[in-house]
């Protein structure tokens, strides 16, 4: 069972957000949290059914290092992951489906 990943185009600022921060305190720590953000990616399609609904059907994965946690939906019937969000574990989670 292979599902496809869809971005929602906030989530491409969530990441620059969270990158540019880490870079100003070192580029090494901007880079592992890259790394973390692409290795939960690989493990949510591995088994995007992993883990709990935390809302309206929105699954969270927390990174491993970092305070943030990936908000996605699963798609059963298209096979698609949508990520709508990545963002820091204080937050508290929107509707992130109207992003």
């Amino acid at each position: 069972m292979s599902f496809s990943f869809i971005n929602r185009p906030a989530v491409r600022e969530d990441i620059i957000t969270a990158v540019d921060y880490y870079k100003k305190i070192s580029p090494e720590l901007a880079g592992q949290f890259i790394f973390r953000l692409r290795e939960a990616r690989e493990y949510i399609g591995k088994y995007p059914l992993g883990f709990a609904v935390k809302y309206k059907n929105v699954r969270t994965l927390l990174l491993k290092q970092f305070p943030y946690h990936i908000h996605y939906l699963v798609d059963d019937e298209n096979k698609q992951i949508v990520i709508l969000a990545v963002i820091h574990s204080y937050k508290n989670p929107e509707d992130y489906s109207s992003r």
